[in-house]
Order: structure tokens, then sequence, then C-alpha cells
């Protein structure tokens, strides 16, 4: 269990935060995000523009960050990734934000916002698509994806790493739909890290039907790999 020792100025600044955030609600926004399966328990249907808006103003902190957690909401939720210092996360509280995260969206966003920051990162990375948890599978995945997009000098060990640890029978739908997002990102870094990705889907559609649709993904993608 965690214990955070309170202070009565983060307490002050995550009640100013947290009525600033109220003030996104949007009633017609939350309509449509059930239509896309985003049935929040609590939820204020606030753009994700205006939350990454709102928190360049706040110095990330890791007790406002645990409070705004705590309280609950989507909305709450995505600033506290936004806001957590990623050095200070620990093995508990990691797990327990992402068995949390009551969406693929919230998942995505702590991934996005967070977990790329995240000491120790190709470790984490390993272990979660080495795991038999969905949650898991699409940290090692949004994560990775972003990584390759956005970090230009990381060398490829990483991403080898991961595509080595593929699952051969993934069972999970939303899973399998950000496989190529993810692989096709990495093979866009140098031609090495492609050859190897097709090598490798090649291998598991043949093991598992579930890999043909990330192939076909793969192929419109890169026609230069038929």
């Amino acid at each position: 269990m965690e214990f955070f020792i309170d202070d009565e100025n983060i307490e002050k600044q995550f009640q100013e935060l947290f009525k600033e955030v109220l003030q996104f609600r949007n009633g017609e926004v939350h309509s449509e995000m059930k239509k896309y399966g985003l049935n929040y328990q609590k939820a204020l249907g606030a753009s994700v523009v205006n939350l990454k808006e709102l928190a360049k103003r706040y110095e990330p902190n890791h007790l406002l960050a645990h409070k705004l957690w705590a309280k609950g909401f989507r909305e709450s939720r995505i600033m506290a990734s936004l806001l957590e210092k990623p050095q200070e996360v620990s093995e508990q509280q990691l797990k327990r934000w992402i068995d949390e995260a009551d969406s693929n969206e919230l998942l995505e966003q702590l991934c996005m916002n967070l977990l790329i920051a995240l000491p120790n990162l190709d470790t984490h990375i390993l272990t979660w698509i080495k795991s038999d948890e969905e949650k898991n599978q699409l940290c090692a995945t949004m994560t990775i994806g972003r990584l390759a997009l956005i970090d230009k000098k990381r060398g490829s060990a990483i991403f080898e790493n991961y595509m080595n640890c593929l699952p051969a029978h993934p069972q999970h739908s939303y899973f399998i739909r950000q496989l190529p997002r993810a692989i096709g990102k990495i093979a866009r870094r140098n031609e090495l890290l492609k050859k190897l990705a097709f090598s490798n889907v090649r291998k598991l559609k043949v093991a598992d039907d579930k890999w043909l649709e990330v192939y076909e993904e793969l192929q419109a993608e890169f026609p230069d790999m038929n």
C-alpha cells in the first residue's frame, strides 16, 4: 500500500486545478464518447487538447498526480498522467494505474504521457509484451510505437527485442489492431528493422491466422516488401 504525506499547498493546487477541469465539461462530447464505447463511470467530456494545455500551467508533482488519479474521473486521470514525475513512479503504483485504466483511450494517454518516460523503459516493454495480460501487451505496443515515432536517436536494440518477443497467438482484438501501427512505425526507422519486422510477421502468420491481418496491413503500407 502506498502512503503519502499530505501538503497543504498541493491540496490547494489540486482543488484549483480540478475546478478548472470542471469548466471543460461537455455533455454533448460525453454522449458521443459513449457511442464509441468509452463508457467511463466518471467523465466530463473534456477534450484531450484542452487538458494538455491546462497541464502546461502546472509543474509536475508526484503528490498532485496521485490526488488527480485518485479522484477517478477520466479527465483527472489524464491530467495525472501528464503531471506525474516518471522517476518517482513505483512498481506498485505503475501496476495499479495500468490495472485501473478503465478504457483503451486512458491506457493510450498513460502510455504517451507517462510510461514512455519511465526509467528502465526497455525492461518494462519486454516484461509487458511477454505478459498474457491484454493491458500489459497494449502498454508495450502503444509505448514502443510512440517511441519509434518520436525518439530518432535511440538505437535499434529495444525494437528488435520487442519484435522477437511478439506473442505467437494474440488473443485480444484491440491489441491485434494496434500491432500493425506499432510495427509499421518501427519498420519505418530503417531497412534492417523493416526486414526483421516482415520476417517475424511472416513466420507468425503461418502459426496463427490472427497474424495474417497484421501482415496484410503491413504489406499495404510497404508494397516493396510484397
